[in-house]
């Protein structure tokens, strides 16, 4: 039988190294938490994915730039990190490695607050298979799924996230960290309307192509439609009050089972506001096995997007998942369902934008990579995929050639060799802008800035005819005094058949000088074109220098 004392020596032997650990916490504190190095960043310099200096000039001999440098100003700027990375693991477990190490790094300490795993795969995943990412595990969140839920996983995670914005991506695409500042910074702003998506340029083609716009046929209608489709694996940033809104839609429409797991295909549908898509800088990792391939996956993408439409259009015309069934709903009493936008006074903005690499900004312009004859009106909600088709026609073989070769992403993917060009002659009125997401000043005091670009000698005439303008919000703008200066490079960029050799040409757009007491600042900085040039933009780069 035990006795009281024996009791009494077994519960001091417990009690006295936890009483001996408090007290030594109180006097010595926490030991730091040892985070084993990432293996992966190796890996990730090889391919260009760590943050270096860049080069400011193309030219062979250009001695008087030596002290200039790439303008930067989002990636230095201090902050406390406020967006969750969501991440799905299904077949490309060392992808996820790859992509956690990233997200992990140094240089998102000021944007990542967690990197959330959601495991829909059976195996189980635990810290210590994360471990060599370099992700310690207070900002590590994994999530094993009792089953695989496809696309619902990465709303449900969104929605439960401890801050304000998530970053969503598959597990077959590498997004650079610089990027990923540029989305925070403009999902943060007070303007911004709703998620940005990243897409390479096939995919940015279907959701233009797809842009459907149908009329409120009378007063009974709660609003008229305005929406497209667009993919979220390839990197997309919401806040987690959509993710929320959205999850309470889906319920709100009863939806089944399998239409919560294939919540991609309702998202941007069933917002009703034409998706905010970038041009990517996209690097595939493949590997795996990939849901959505072949002619299976395409069927099923038809299938589940027409399924949105027909949502959308009863949720415009009378609130609900269905109006076969006559409500009681008066005038006051309408229903008023979360997440989509009934606003009969939506406009969709005109403009394309792309993600710069190297240096978080983003390029801006408002010329047209569609021709004058695509339309995007139509009856009928669930004419969005034949609507794709027709407007696919207009634009034609080489249109869509010239959209997928040459994209604005070209133009600051600080490849030398790699062109945007527009698709038809310059216009009137064209402008090509850079936002550099924050005041240059919010960096340090500048000298002077200059806006740089890269181009063949047509386009070289088409800038000598532009007005160059900055903005600190672009809404007033300043022109820059000076004219362009341009000089020869040995670079040569291949467009079509023909080596087109490239000139840098360079604005100089701002002078600081605190003897004189002026503070170069300003964020927006572009050309605007003054007269019709009969040639195409052809743009291989341009960016922002100064000293």
């Amino acid at each position: 039988m035990i006795t009281r004392q024996q009791i009494f020596r077994a519960l001091q032997t417990v009690a006295v190294p936890l009483l001996l650990a408090y007290v030594a916490r109180l006097f010595v504190g926490e030991r730091p938490e040892q985070t084993p190095p990432s293996l992966y960043q190796p890996l990730l310099a090889d391919i260009d994915f760590i943050p270096r200096k860049l080069p400011v000039t193309y030219r062979a001999e250009a001695t008087e730039l030596q002290t200039y440098e790439r303008v930067s100003v989002a990636q230095n700027v201090t902050r406390t990190a406020d967006t969750t990375a969501v991440v799905l693991n299904w077949s490309r477990f060392p992808n996820v490695l790859l992509i956690a190490s990233l997200l992990c790094g140094p240089w998102l300490d000021n944007t990542i607050a967690q990197v959330f795993i959601w495991n829909n795969h059976f195996k189980r995943l635990t810290y210590e298979d994360m471990k060599n990412t370099g992700c310690p595990r207070s900002k590590l969140r994994i999530h094993n799924a009792p089953a695989n839920l496809l696309f619902q996983a990465r709303f449900l995670a969104c929605a439960q996230a401890n801050t304000p914005y998530c970053f969503i991506q598959d597990d077959d695409y590498l997004v650079r960290s610089e990027i990923i500042q540029t989305l925070r910074a403009r999902i943060a702003e007070s303007g911004a309307t709703g998620a940005i998506h990243l897409l390479p340029p096939h995919e940015h083609l279907s959701t233009s192509l797809r842009e459907i716009h149908v009329k409120a046929p009378d007063e009974s209608h709660l609003s008229a439609i305005h929406t497209s489709f667009a993919w979220l694996g390839h990197g997309t940033i919401l806040r987690r009050s959509e993710a929320q809104q959205f999850l309470s839609l889906m319920r709100y429409l009863n939806a089944s089972s399998d239409e919560m797991k294939m919540a991609d295909n309702f998202f941007t549908i069933l917002s009703n506001r034409v998706p905010e898509v970038w041009f990517d800088q996209g690097f595939e990792l493949g590997g795996g096995q990939p849901f959505t391939v072949g002619s299976e996956g395409d069927e099923r993408n038809r299938n589940y997007t027409l399924r949105a439409t027909r949502y959308l259009e009863s949720l415009t015309h009378c609130g609900r998942a269905s109006c076969d069934v006559p409500g009681s709903d008066t005038e006051q009493s309408r229903p008023s369902p979360p997440y989509v936008t009934l606003d009969r006074s939506y406009v969709p903005a005109r403009r394309t934008r792309a993600a710069c690499r190297g240096t978080a900004c983003a390029l801006d312009t408002n010329i047209r990579l569609l021709p004058d004859d695509a339309t995007h009106a139509a009856a009928n909600p669930s004419d969005i995929l034949t609507l794709e088709s027709h407007n696919a026609e207009t634009l034609g073989e080489s249109g869509k050639h010239n959209y997928l070769q040459y994209p604005p992403s070209n133009a600051v993917d600080m490849k030398a060799d790699t062109v945007f060009r527009s698709l038809s002659h310059a216009v009137q009125g064209d402008t090509i802008s850079l936002d550099v997401l924050t005041d240059i000043s919010d960096a340090r005091e500048w000298t002077t800035v200059e806006l740089v670009w890269l181009v063949d000698s047509a386009t070289e005439d088409t800038l000598k005819a532009c007005t160059f303008e900055w903005s600190s919000d672009n809404v007033i703008w300043n022109a820059a005094e000076q004219r362009p200066m341009c000089y020869s490079t040995s670079r040569e960029a291949a467009v079509e058949d023909r080596q087109l050799p490239l000139r840098e040409c360079s604005v100089q757009m701002l002078f600081g000088s605190s003897a004189l007491h002026l503070r170069a600042t300003g964020r927006y900085f572009r050309a605007r074109l003054k007269e019709d040039i009969p040639e195409r933009w052809v743009v291989a780069e341009v960016w922002l220098r100064g000293f």
